[in-house]
């Protein structure tokens, strides 16, 4: 079985871990023939980890530039000229190539129109997550392409929940399935590691971004830094909140609390040395720092934000959320962690260790296949 995949994307955004996983779970487990579609070169940097998974990737010889742009006018402007430059591109591949299905995500209006103006033999499947904005057009084409589109997925139940409410789709096309958000191996191999880091610290990570909110992390941080003497912070990832977020832990007196080491390979090790992990975001569907933390047996202190993690830890039972975006609950939060018995600590890991499962690319290809056999029956 021929599955693409189709998520062009013009910043680092956690859909491409679960793209690459997701093609690697279906060739590893069920030897299915994945492919990935590079429509402008933003695959390129993940070229050697997809070869290595042994994913095949497909080039658009027609090259041009995308500015990796900031805000909501510009970004628009680059979706645009991907859709103009790879609507040709993506046509030749459906005509020629004849995947079975094409999996959608990220600047859907284009393979939507595409399969509203032509005939394909390709079988469509749309993934959407954190529910958006649905403006006119988006509403219009979803209304117009849903009797092109096989089946639907969302990586949380609640956003499903949410989507059935829009009474777009036939409910019995909307399903839940968990996003690969971690190979499984690589796991076991990091939980399998010694700690190396002395001193005890607080890790974030994420684009710094105004939806991760990294802002209230580091404001808070100065209340807890005058509790916990010996704390640091340490923010791993990049973006356009960086220098915002560097020049705000001078002016608090942070500087040499907090540390900002960019953008790293792989942030299993931190994870594993942290004393936990903070999670500040405004909106998260479902949050692959918070799962990945907790299949490395890590405590998280999340926001309660819409619409992963209060569904992750069973609405606080399992895991310690605070108010979203509330300063002051957020320290009250790391307080509650700080002087909680270790039964505590060690149930909500086993809990959310144990859920956390359900997010291996070994997990999400069995349910893939599942819906894919149920379809292709019908």
């Amino acid at each position: 079985m021929k599955i693409y995949y189709w998520s062009p994307f013009t910043s680092n955004v956690a859909t491409i871990k679960a793209v690459i996983n997701s093609a690697f779970g279906l060739k590893k487990l069920f030897n299915f023939d994945t492919h990935i579609i590079n429509s402008f070169g933003e695959w390129n940097n993940y070229k050697k980890d997809i070869k290595s998974k042994k994913i095949n990737i497909i080039n658009n010889k027609k090259k041009f530039n995308i500015i990796h742009a900031k805000g909501y006018f510009l970004s628009r402007v680059a979706y645009i000229k991907i859709f103009i430059h790879s609507f040709f591109f993506l046509k030749k591949i459906l005509i020629k190539k004849k995947p079975d299905y094409l999996i959608i995500h990220l600047i859907t209006s284009l393979p939507l129109i595409l399969f509203l103006i032509f005939r394909f033999d390709t079988k469509l499947i749309l993934r959407i997550s954190g529910l958006p904005k649905l403006n006119y057009f988006r509403k219009l084409l979803w209304k117009l392409s849903k009797k092109n589109i096989q089946f639907v997925t969302v990586p949380t139940k609640e956003t499903l929940k949410n989507l059935k409410k829009m009474n777009i789709f036939d409910p019995s096309k909307l399903h839940f399935l968990p996003d690969p958000v971690f190979i499984k191996k690589k796991i076991n191999q990091n939980l399998k590691n010694k700690k190396s880091h002395v001193r005890p610290y607080i890790l974030n990570i994420g684009r710094l971004t105004k939806q991760k909110n990294q802002t209230l992390l580091v404001r808070s941080f100065k209340e807890i830094s005058k509790k916990y003497k010996n704390l640091k912070l340490i923010i791993l990832g990049d973006g356009e909140k960086y220098k915002e977020l560097v020049s705000l832990a001078k002016d608090l007196s942070l500087q040499k609390k907090i540390e900002f080491p960019g953008q790293v390979d792989s942030p299993y090790k931190y994870i594993k040395d942290s004393l936990c992990v903070m999670v500040t975001s405004l909106w998260e569907d479902p949050g692959f720092v918070m799962i990945e933390s907790s299949a490395l047996k890590k405590v998280v202190i999340n926001s309660d934000c819409p619409s992963g993690p209060k569904e992750f830890f069973q609405q606080g039972k399992s895991g310690f959320l605070f108010k979203n975006d509330d300063h002051q609950s957020l320290i009250k939060t790391f307080d509650k962690f700080m002087h909680s018995k270790k039964s505590k600590i060690n149930f909500c890991i086993k809990q959310n260790y144990k859920k956390s499962l359900e997010y291996s690319e070994i997990e999400h290809s069995k349910s893939f296949r599942k819906l894919i056999e149920v379809y292709e029956k019908k």
